[in-house]
């Protein structure tokens, strides 16, 4: 018995030790979502008063559709039959299903002869054994550039430019709120220009159509990039932040049990140990 309660008490220690780590872990994740949260509400409103800018400069005309021709190569649709897929991973782990969920949602999405740009270490291991073209060039990104994609974007132009894809598509996780995130997938390239229906009428270019048009597609790319990853950083802190939660919740309930059966047994001990004296005594009044 002295066995088992010592077992017990060293399984309790352990547990109450691990407890510590993971709520200690919930509160560090807990703490970057919030702030990743705050920054992203700014970076949000950026992003879409750019876009209303870039949808009211780059349309085609209801009334007039032939009278906008914009020669630039990312809106051009080349004759290719394969895509490449930019695809957001954590580099980190102890994030629940937050990778799962992505490669699960890429296996359904890939088709035969896409390639695959991987961002972040654990996706790259868990493709490592897949019969797919895996580009892992910038897989370590997030984690030595942070919210930095201009060489990204220069990478993903020049490759475009080649005319060897069809189609380059971004794979990421849409953080919705505190519980719930959704992994969607984005076409970057080409870029659909929009008929406007509110304007009838083509704007002026100063200095020039082509020099207005070709800075705001290379700028549409970058912020494009820079939201939507910076979307799937905060649903990894947030799935970091669930699953620390879950592993204290369980451990308060281990630590319940194993005290419920520690002091089962130390009350039948006790229980034992009374029964005997008391046998004791009646015996030596005898």
């Amino acid at each position: 018995m002295a066995t088992s309660l010592n077992n017990l008490k060293d399984r309790l220690g352990s547990i109450q030790s691990t407890k510590k780590l993971t709520n200690a872990m919930k509160l560090v994740s807990s703490a970057k979502e919030k702030k990743l949260n705050n920054e992203y509400s700014l970076v949000i409103d950026f992003y879409n008063r750019f876009l209303t800018i870039f949808n009211n400069t780059i349309f085609i005309n209801r009334n007039n559709p032939d009278c906008d021709s914009f020669n630039n190569n990312l809106l051009k649709k080349y004759d290719s039959n394969k895509r490449l897929l930019i695809v957001i991973t954590s580099n980190n782990g102890l994030c629940s299903g937050y990778n799962n969920e992505v490669i699960k949602f890429l296996r359904n999405y890939y088709q035969k002869n896409d390639e695959i740009l991987i961002i972040g270490e654990k996706g790259k291991n868990e493709l490592a054994n897949e019969n797919i073209d895996i580009n892992d060039e910038f897989v370590d990104y997030l984690k030595e550039n942070s919210f930095d994609f201009k060489e990204l974007k220069d990478y993903l132009v020049t490759l475009y430019n080649k005319g060897e894809y069809k189609e380059i598509d971004l794979i990421y996780t849409h953080y919705h709120n505190s519980l719930i995130s959704k992994v969607e997938s984005l076409k970057l390239l080409p870029i659909d220009i929009k008929t406007n229906y509110k304007r009838n009428y083509s704007p002026s270019f100063e200095p020039s159509k082509e020099e207005v048009v070709n800075y705001l597609i290379e700028e549409y790319l970058y912020y494009t990039l820079y939201t939507k990853i910076f979307d799937s950083r905060i649903a990894e802190e947030s799935a970091r932040r669930l699953a620390m939660d879950n592993a204290t919740k369980n451990a308060d309930d281990l630590i319940d049990n194993l005290k419920l059966e520690y002091n089962k047994i130390r009350q039948s001990n006790i229980t034992s140990e009374i029964n005997e004296v008391s046998s004791a005594s009646r015996n030596l009044k005898r």
